[in-house]
């Protein structure tokens, strides 16, 4: 496995990534990006507000079948991960 990489098994996602500190999207958006220019990469992101079960606001960025979650803390992206939209629903309530 090469870092940085996706996996998949028959064109399906089948690992969630988390993004390094290199780690960059193709619109240059990665750790320490401000949450104003992940939204505007990602106009059409989802806002995920902390839900008792949540340790943060997010960005859930959603293309055909996968897509990133962006932690935030209000300023500047803390944590990425690429992945299906169940995993990364399913990492953004995970404590």
């Amino acid at each position: 496995m090469v870092p940085g990489r996706t996996v998949f098994r028959h064109d399906r996602l089948v690992l969630l990534w988390p993004f390094g500190p290199a780690d960059r999207t193709v619109e240059g958006v990665g750790l320490g990006t401000s949450v104003y220019e992940a939204w505007l990469a990602y106009p059409d992101a989802e806002a995920l507000r902390p839900a008792p079960d949540a340790r943060s606001d997010a960005l859930l960025v959603r293309r055909t079948g996968r897509g990133y979650l962006m932690r935030h803390d209000g300023a500047v992206v803390r944590e990425m991960y690429a992945g299906t939209e169940d995993l990364l629903r399913a990492t953004y309530h995970a404590n």
